[in-house]
C-alpha cells in the first residue's frame, strides 16, 4: 500500500534485452540476499513462479532481528498490493452484472462531495477527485491508533474535491476505501469474509489474510538505529481494503498468477484493470506496470510504515516476483532492482555510501526548525545520542549518516539532504525532487 506515501512505480532503467535470450540467475539472487543478510542491510523475503509454479523462494535477515520468528508461513503487511484485489472483487461484481464502471458513487455513499458525477471507473483509476484520508492535515500518523468508519468518512467529505472527475489522476487511499465500503454493501459481508470466499478457498491460500483483531504469525516491520527496533505500524483497521492484507510471498504469487491466467476474472477485465500504454496511461484499474528493461511488468507496490512489497507478472516470461521487506537501510526500490537485475543477470551495484563518525558538538551547526514557504513542509533536525536526525512534521524521525563534508544521507528512504550552515539554508534530495529550505529565526 502506499500509505505513507502517494504513489510508488519501480523506476527500473530501461534498456533493450534480447527477449528470447533472457537467463535467469538464482545463484546470483542468493548471493546477493546472503550479502544483504551478512551486512546487516535488509530484512525479507523473495518467491519467484515461473509457468505458474514456485522456482525459487528464500527469506534472508530474520537472524539479525531480536527475538527472531522465522517460519516460512510468516506472513508480511503487503501495504496497498490489497488495492489490487479490491479492484479484482469490484471486478468480479461488474462480470455478475450487479455493478458498472459507469456506477455512481451516489447510489452507495450519496454523503460524498460529487458523488452524482464520480463513478466506479474513476475511484479504480484515481480519477475521482477526491483527496486521501491517511494524510489528516498533513498527519500522516493519525491512523496508528483505531478510529470508526464514520471518523474516516467524515474525513473524506472534510478534504472535499481536489479536482473534477477525468480531469487529471491523483493517488487517492479515500477511493479505494469507499470501493471496499460498496463491496461490504453489495455482498452483504465484511470484507475478511468476502475475501474468504472470492479469493482464499477457490485458489487454497494457506497464508492469505484480511485483517483480524489479534492475528498472529506476521513479521513486524522494523526500522534501524543502531539496532533494529520496531516500528509503530498503522491499526489495520482503519485501512480495511486499503493496504490490511498480510501474505506470505508464496501466496502473492499464486494470487496474481491465478489472476492473469483467467482463475478469478476473465481476460477482457484483467484488460480494463491494465493501464492503457498507448495513452501511456499511469494508474491502471486496480494495477499498473513496471518497466524492467525491456520487459514489462504488471502488478502493483505497497508500503506500511514499516513494510515494503511488490509484486509483478510478465506475460511473455510466464514469470512472476514476490519481494517483501519488513526491514531496511537501503531505499526499498535500489533492492528491489538489484534483486532482479542479479536475477537476470544484469549488472547492478547498491549504493555504498563510506558514514563518517562525527561528534555531536559537530552537529550542531545544522541544529534547528526548516522550512520552506512555498509548500506546506517544516523539518526539524536535531541531535539524539550523538546521532543527526532529522523530523517532518507529524511523521517520525529519521536518522542521517553524513558521507561527505556537510552532505548526509537516510539510505531507506532514498533522502539526501546537503547543509549550507553558512546561509542557514539545507537542500533536500528525493525521489528526483529538490527542495530548498530556510532555517526559522536565523
Amino acid at each position: 500500500m502506499k500509505l505513507k506515501y502517494s504513489f510508488f512505480i519501480l523506476l527500473f532503467v530501461l534498456f533493450q534485452v534480447n527477449l528470447a535470450k533472457a537467463q535467469t540467475s538464482f545463484n546470483k539472487v542468493d548471493s546477493l540476499l546472503t550479502e544483504l543478510e551478512d551486512n546487516n542491510i535488509a530484512i525479507g523475503s523473495v518467491s519467484i513462479f515461473k509457468e505458474g509454479k514456485e522456482v525459487y523462494n528464500r527469506s534472508f535477515g530474520q537472524k539479525n532481528i531480536p527475538n527472531k520468528i522465522s517460519q516460512k508461513n510468516n506472513r508480511y503487511q503487503i501495504g496497498s498490493i490489497t488495492k489490487m484485489v479490491t479492484a479484482t472483487l469490484i471486478f468480479k461484481l461488474i462480470e455478475d452484472n450487479k455493478l458498472s464502471l459507469d456506477t455512481k458513487l451516489e447510489q452507495f455513499y450519496p454523503e460524498i462531495p460529487n458523488s452524482d458525477k464520480i463513478t466506479v471507473k474513476n475511484l479504480l483509476e484515481h480519477s475521482s477527485g477526491l483527496g486521501d484520508y491517511v494524510s489528516k492535515d498533513g498527519d500522516e500518523t493519525w491512523l496508528t491508533q483505531r478510529v470508526s468508519s464514520q471518523d474516516i468518512i467524515n474525513e473524506i467529505i472534510r478534504q472535499g474535491v481536489l479536482f473534477q472527475p477525468n480531469e487529471k489522476t491523483k493517488y487517492s487511499n479515500s477511493a479505494y476505501y469507499l470501493l471496499a465500503g460498496i463491496l461490504d454493501k453489495l455482498y452483504k459481508k465484511d470484507y475478511n469474509s468476502i475475501i474468504i470466499k472470492e479469493i482464499i478457498k477457490p485458489l487454497r491460500l494457506k497464508s492469505f489474510k484480511s485483517y483480524l483483531p489479534k492475528q498472529n504469525k506476521i513479521f513486524r516491520s522494523f526500522s534501524f538505529s543502531d539496532k533494529w527496533e520496531t516500528v509503530k505500524e498503522f491499526d489495520f483497521s482503519n485501512v480495511i481494503g486499503v493496504g490490511d492484507i498480510t501474505s506470505t510471498t508464496h501466496d502473492m504469487n499464486l494470487f496474481i498468477n491465478s489472476l492473469f491466467k483467467g482463475k478469478l476474472l476473465s481476460k477482457e477485465s484483467l484488460n480494463i484493470m491494465k493501464p492503457d500504454t498507448t495513452t501511456k496511461e499511469v494508474y491502471g484499474r486496480g494495477m499498473y506496470i513496471m518497466p524492467f528493461y525491456n520487459f514489462s511488468f504488471y502488478g502493483h507496490a505497497g508500503d506500511t510504515y514499516g513494510t515494503h512489497t511488490t509484486v509483478g507478472y510478465n506475460a511473455d516470461l510466464d514469470l512472476s516476483y514476490s519481494i517483501m521487506l519488513n526491514a531496511s537501510r537501503y531505499e526499498r526500490n535500489e533492492i528491489y532492482i538489484a534483486i532482479l537485475s542479479n536475477l537476470f543477470e544484469k549488472n547492478y551495484e547498491l549504493p555504498n555510501y563510506t558514514i563518517i563518525k562525527l561528534f555531536a558538538e559537530e552537529l550542531d551547526k545544522y541544529l534547528g526548525n526548516y522550512t520552506n514557504t512555498e509548500i506546506p513542509l517544516e523539518v526539524f533536525v536535531f541531535v539524539e545520542n550523538n546521532v543527526l536526525k532529522a523530523q517532518a512534521k507529524n511523521q517520525e524521525a529519521i536518522i542521517l549518516d553524513c558521507y561527505e563534508g556537510n552532505k548526509f544521507v537516510n539510505e531507506a528512504n532514498g533522502l539526501k539532504i546537503e547543509f549550507l550552515p553558512q546561509e542557514n539554508k539545507l537542500i533536500l534530495l528525493q525521489g528526483g525532487e529538490r527542495v530548498e529550505m530556510n532555517r526559522i529565526g536565523e
